[in-house]
């Protein structure tokens, strides 16, 4: 009788997966973790600790709901103050290779790893789940006889083996860490039959290692620790995160540090072209584990030189808290070129020889807020590091006519009724193209199209409003020119 029962019961499984439409074996369990590190002053082993006592507590349970993979921030066990430019041994751990075959749990024939990396180690055997840490590596140079340090990832498998080491590679103000030279691109292989690509952070913006990883090795998912610093009008957290996600068409498990006083907020589960599908952008969130299920393979849209049409559609599970408590960082809007948008404008703005059209039309004006029109074909000055190459057109919200003013965040009662931007690239297979969408909640909104078409060597990139919105910050096209970028020294 139990039998029948349960040959009954599998029977019932497979047939509602054949109504749905779906494939058990087409999809993955994801969870990343919006975490706030635990800091303990002048205790390095105290604060690890603590913070690896949260981490089991999430493993287990994302593991109970059914969980392949975890992902945790960027600096999610030592925390933002972590002292950066002394006692790096203390808080740094030696990390072995993936060609080491190295369970931490289990093996002591490697001496310098930290007891944190033990731990997560047996926790990701315990229970049954990959996990992505990131944590300080310390690396012996025979050669020069002196340490190295390194912002590293490391994913462990299901039996707490290592299988993959990866070393951040665009660092900004990080100490004494090192960028790994030539840079690590790195993947890893799962028994769910998935192919992840590893970045940190500020890794994201740039050709190498993100873009070797989705255009030269194919990987459409990666896993993605991260401490962002938002900015607005244009690179907020989610806002950057999901606009890259559906720029190159890939999966991307971002897990964000949570210090809303840093401006440091957002974690997500970014499907490609088929959206957001987990998200918190939130000073205090109620939940910090998103678990969802995500495709193996995004998507699938037509080549680059054909018409695509695309939309932002699966937009749910959304936690969002108070926008004001969150210390936004602002861009240099001045350098634009603008037109003030009133009812209503059909125009063409150049910055040089970069030209968008604009088509917009409003049916309800809120005197408190104002919205320029805006293009940009220059350099962006990051954490006074980095010139990057920027080009960008996009409408954004004001809290006065004056340009110096666009990055305001408030709701706003002025609905756009149509909302219609065009650019053209004559390098877009060089370069990040990106749609860049946020409401006032700072995370994307729905119903907006892009499109994409290739005429010789030029592609022009539409994005448009579907249906009427309102408490719109930003919508636009944002992109990364690699040729201009030049660092400090």
């Amino acid at each position: 009788m139990r039998r029948k029962v349960i040959v009954l019961g599998f029977l019932l499984f497979q047939i509602l997966y054949q109504i749905s439409g779906e494939k058990l074996s087409d999809y993955y369990t994801a969870a990343v973790v919006e975490y706030s590190p635990i800091y303990i002053k002048n205790d390095v082993k105290l604060t690890y600790e603590k913070n690896t006592d949260e981490y089991i507590n999430y493993i287990e349970r994302a593991s109970k709901q059914n969980a392949d993979i975890i992902v945790f921030p960027e600096d999610g066990l030592a925390s933002f103050s972590m002292p950066i430019f002394h006692e790096y041994n203390d808080w740094t751990t030696v990390v072995p290779s993936s060609q080491e075959n190295y369970i931490p749990c289990t093996e002591s024939r490697i001496n310098g790893i930290i007891e944190a990396v033990k731990r997560l180690s047996c926790a990701a055997r315990d229970n049954r789940i990959y996990v992505v840490i990131n944590v300080g590596e310390k690396r012996f140079d025979e050669k020069d006889g002196t340490w190295h340090y390194h912002n590293t990832n490391i994913v462990f498998d299901r039996i707490g083996k290592i299988i993959a080491r990866y070393r951040k590679v665009h660092l900004a103000l990080e100490g004494k860490y090192e960028s790994s030279v030539p840079p690590d691109l790195v993947t890893f292989d799962t028994d769910f039959g998935v192919r992840f690509g590893v970045i940190t952070c500020f890794d994201m913006l740039f050709e190498e290692p993100a873009l070797n990883l989705t255009r030269i090795e194919g990987i459409s998912n990666i896993v993605y620790p991260t401490a962002w610093l938002s900015e607005v009008p244009f690179i907020t957290a989610i806002q950057i995160h999901s606009g890259w996600a559906y720029g190159e068409n890939v999966n991307v498990l971002s897990a964000g540090y949570n210090k809303p006083e840093f401006g440091s907020v957002g974690s997500g589960i970014y499907l490609g072209r088929n959206g957001i599908i987990n998200v918190t952008m939130s000073t205090n969130p109620k939940e910090r584990l998103l678990v969802s299920r995500v495709p193996k393979t995004p998507k699938k849209i037509e080549t680059r030189e054909k018409y695509i049409t695309s939309q932002f559609y699966s937009k749910r599970n959304l936690h969002t808290s108070d926008i004001d408590s969150i210390k936004l960082k602002h861009d240099h809007v001045t350098w634009f070129n603008s037109t003030l948008v009133n009812n209503s404008m059909n125009e063409t703005i150049c910055y040089g020889n970069f030209c968008c059209d604009f088509l917009i039309r409003t049916n309800t004006i809120d005197p408190s807020t104002y919205y320029h029109a805006v293009v940009y074909n220059g350099i962006h000055v990051f954490e006074k590091i980095l010139e990057a190459g920027v080009r960008l057109c996009a409408v954004i919200q004001c809290s006065n006519e004056t340009l110096r003013s666009c990055t305001s965040v408030y709701p706003s009662d002025t609905t756009f009724s149509t909302l219609k931007i065009t650019a053209r690239f004559d390098d877009y297979s060089k370069i990040v193209v990106t749609p860049t969408v946020i409401d006032s909640s700072l995370i994307p909104f729905q119903h907006w199209s892009y499109d994409e078409q290739m005429r010789g060597e030029e592609t022009t990139v539409t994005i448009a409003l579907e249906e009427e919105m309102k408490n719109v910050i930003n919508f636009g096209i944002y992109s990364r020119n690699f040729q201009r970028d030049k660092y400090y020294k």
